[in-house]
């Protein structure tokens, strides 16, 4: 299904999302610091979609945290597929 088996497509998805939490790190340190206030709280999503939302709406941040999560997942895909083409 879709070019791997289920233990690469796990493998695969560990990493995106250990990708995703180490973007989020470096979102809180580089990017957003000013945001973080006696008044304003905001949650962060991680890159590639880089947003400060609103600690009240939860919704939006779990869905821009999936897609950001998906889009590391699908780049980590290409980029192991491209490398096992050129081995081969």
């Amino acid at each position: 299904m879709w070019g791997f088996s289920k233990k690469r497509f796990f493998v695969t998805l560990g990493i995106s999302v250990g990708v995703w939490v180490v973007s989020g790190v470096i979102q809180a340190l580089t990017g957003f610091p000013q945001y973080f206030t006696v008044f304003h709280k905001c949650s962060l999503t991680g890159y590639p979609i880089a947003l400060c939302l609103s600690s009240n709406d939860q919704i939006k941040v779990v869905l821009v945290s999936g897609a950001n999560i998906l889009i590391w997942f699908w780049i980590i895909h290409l980029f192991w597929g491209w490398f096992q083409k050129r081995n081969n």
